[in-house]
C-alpha cells in the first residue's frame, strides 16, 4: 500500500490505531471539523496519509467514505493498524452494521457535527439555488424551506445513530465557527493530543479549505420570518431541547450522548 511509503513518527499515540469518524449533516461545518481534527493530528507529528479505495469504499482528495461493508473495513483496519495512530475519515451518511460493530469494539471514535435545523435550510437554499445556476445536482432539489425542512428531518435519523455510539463527541456548529478555541480544545482532550488550540485554529484558517458559506451567526433572524422560524421549532422540538439547548450537558466521552432509541424527531 502506497501509504507504507510516508514517514511516520516514532513516538506511539496514547490512543493507538484508531480510526476517527468524523460525521457532520449536511451544511454543519463539518468540513471544518475534519480540517480541525487532521490538521491537530498532523502538527502534533501524526501524519494523515490517504487511505486507499478498499479501505474507503471511494476515491476523494481526503479521507472522505460514504457506505461501507465488510471488506471496506478489514482493510481500513489493516491500513490504520499499519500506520499505527488515529486517522480522520469524514462521512455524512449514517453508520453502517459494521461501523458501528468497530465503534462498540473500541476501535473507532465518532465526531457527530450538527447545526441549528434553521440555519441548515438556509445554508441548503443558497448551495441550491447556486447548483440550479450553475447546472449542478447538489441540493439543486432544495427550491424552498419545506424541501430542506423535509431533507433535515431524513438527517437527523442518520445523526441519532452516530449519538448512540460510546465515545461520541456531539459538535454544535455555533460553538465550532463562533467560540473556536473551547471547540478546539474539547476535539484535542477527545484525540488526547496536547497542542495549543489556537496553532491548530491558525493552521486551519491559512492551509485548508474549509467550504465555509456566509458564516454569520443566527442568520436566521434576518433572513426568517417568525413564522417560519416557529414552524422549525415546532417541528424539531426534541433536537432543539436536547442538542442544543442542553447541549453542554451531553456526554463527550466514553458513555453515549443519547441512550439508544431517543428520538430527535
Amino acid at each position: 500500500m502506497s501509504i507504507l511509503t510516508h514517514r511516520f513518527p516514532t513516538t506511539t499515540h496514547p490512543l493507538g490505531a484508531k480510526t476517527v469518524f468524523c460525521y457532520g449533516m449536511t451544511k454543519c461545518g463539518s468540513t471544518l471539523a475534519f480540517e480541525t481534527t487532521r490538521s491537530a493530528l498532523e502538527l502534533s507529528g501524526f501524519p494523515q496519509p490517504r487511505l486507499s479505495e478498499s479501505a474507503l469504499g471511494i476515491s476523494r482528495k481526503i479521507n472522505f467514505c460514504q457506505h461501507l461493508n465488510s471488506n471496506n473495513i478489514n482493510a481500513l483496519k489493516n491500513e490504520v493498524r499499519a500506520i499505527g495512530h488515529p486517522i480522520a475519515i469524514k462521512t455524512h451518511t449514517r453508520p453502517d452494521p459494521v461501523v458501528i460493530n468497530m465503534i462498540d469494539q473500541g476501535d473507532a471514535l465518532v465526531q457527530a457535527t450538527y447545526r441549528d435545523p434553521r440555519e441548515m435550510a438556509l445554508s441548503m437554499l443558497d448551495h441550491g439555488r447556486k447548483s440550479r445556476q450553475s447546472g449542478m445536482n447538489a441540493f439543486s432539489e432544495i427550491k424552498d424551506l419545506d424541501d430542506a425542512m423535509r431533507n433535515i428531518r431524513s438527517q437527523i435519523d442518520s445523526l441519532t445513530q452516530w449519538l448512540y455510539r460510546p465515545n461520541c463527541l456531539p459538535i454544535y456548529y455555533s460553538d465550532l465557527a463562533f467560540s473556536q478555541i473551547d471547540t478546539t480544545r474539547r476535539i484535542l482532550a477527545q484525540l488526547q493530543l496536547d497542542i495549543d488550540p489556537r496553532r491548530v485554529i491558525k493552521h486551519v484558517a491559512q492551509n485548508r479549505f474549509t467550504q465555509m458559506n456566509k458564516a454569520v451567526r443566527d442568520r436566521y433572524r434576518h433572513e426568517m420570518t417568525r413564522t417560519q422560524s416557529r414552524a422549525f421549532r415546532r417541528a424539531f422540538p426534541q433536537f432543539y431541547d436536547t442538542l442544543i439547548k442542553q447541549r453542554k450537558s451531553l456526554s463527550g466521552f466514553g458513555e453515549p450522548p443519547l441512550r439508544d432509541g431517543y428520538e430527535l424527531v
